[in-house]
């Protein structure tokens, strides 16, 4: 095996790792590790630019492969380099968005839904229209990011969350208008904020729940996908085009695939991960837990963001735009 250079940049989610998962990399290799983070994905694709922009790695959503791959933003990946990928699950070694795993390694994958604070509301919530109730007016967040918040309207409109229909679209950002007065904030960190007792109920993804679970040592937040349905997803581990470091982030990816390594990163950060061959050290709690590892019931009511063609993309911003400018 080549060996691999001195330094690698890797760019990733605001709490996405495990805490060990970079040591033991730096341990097995003289690679001196550079890990960036973001909480908004589509200012981090600005920032990555097209080839990357410096940075080596990075975990865009499998929905954005396709699109990647047509514009020459991801390297293809040197199978022999990355051996650990065959501990991948058989639904995970082929996938629609990135066939044969050409481009991209399957690194996490998620629900939404809504989670809440027990202490502070005491009946039992299982639809999305709690987000829409005004006895927690100031203590309801939802997510900033368009796709997943359209997604939770039209779901419950009862239509697709990849509707290419503007009247559909339309009705949802009416809904969403009527929310907005409600919220406390637009967020991807929930962690933080139902951590810190701001928001009562709101919009997360499902394994971020184990994370404020352990944070606050307490089993006081419950979440639950709304009976209307909701969205399942994924991220991916990928090296784009410009990377200068391409043999260690290599042995990066493969080091992620690692059986040990990736429960561990399961076991710290709560999300289940593609590879089977680490279910056997993943802490049975977690693997139990229908906010990580849903069973299919719960799977047949979701559906998967696609990646939807540009015109289509831009009705969904343009409206999130006027949306959060408050028009």
């Amino acid at each position: 095996m080549p060996s691999p250079e001195a330094e690698l940049v890797v760019y990733n989610w605001l709490d996405y790792i495990g805490e060990d998962v970079i040591p033991s990399f730096q341990e097995k290799y003289p690679v001196k590790v550079k890990y960036e983070l973001f909480d908004d994905i589509e200012v981090a694709y600005a920032k990555l630019g097209q080839d990357g922009s410096g940075y080596d790695i990075s975990f865009p959503t499998s929905v954005d492969i396709p699109r990647f791959r047509a514009a020459g933003t991801l390297l293809k990946l040197e199978k022999s380099l990355i051996p650990n990928i065959v501990n991948l699950g058989p639904e995970w070694a082929d996938p629609g968005y990135d066939p044969g795993n050409e481009y991209s390694v399957p690194y996490m994958w998620w629900t939404t839904g809504i989670a809440y604070d027990t202490t502070k509301i005491k009946e039992t919530l299982t639809s999305s229209e709690a987000l829409w109730d005004p006895k927690y007016r100031g203590h309801i967040s939802m997510m900033d990011d368009y796709a997943e918040t359209f997604g939770l309207a039209l779901k419950q409109l009862g239509h697709s969350v990849n509707t290419t229909d503007t009247a559909q679209l339309d009705a949802a950002l009416a809904l969403l208008k009527q929310a907005k007065p409600l919220l406390r904030t637009y967020t991807n960190d929930t962690v933080t904020t139902m951590v810190g007792g701001d928001v009562w109920v709101g919009m997360i993804w499902g394994s971020d729940l184990y994370q404020i679970r352990a944070e606050l040592e307490n089993e006081n937040h419950v979440y639950y996908i709304p009976e209307e349905g909701s969205v399942r997803g994924s991220d991916t581990a990928v090296i784009y085009s410009g990377t200068k470091h391409p043999i260690a982030a290599h042995l990066f990816l493969n080091h992620l695939l690692d059986a040990k390594v990736s429960a561990s990163n399961t076991n710290f950060i709560g999300y289940m991960g593609p590879n089977e061959a680490a279910k056997q050290y993943i802490d049975p709690e977690i693997l139990a837990d229908p906010a990580v590892n849903p069973d299919k019931a719960i799977l047949d009511k979701l559906e998967e963001l696609l990646d939807l063609p540009n015109a289509v993309d831009e009705e969904y911003l343009s409206r999130w735009q006027a949306l959060k400018a408050g028009g």
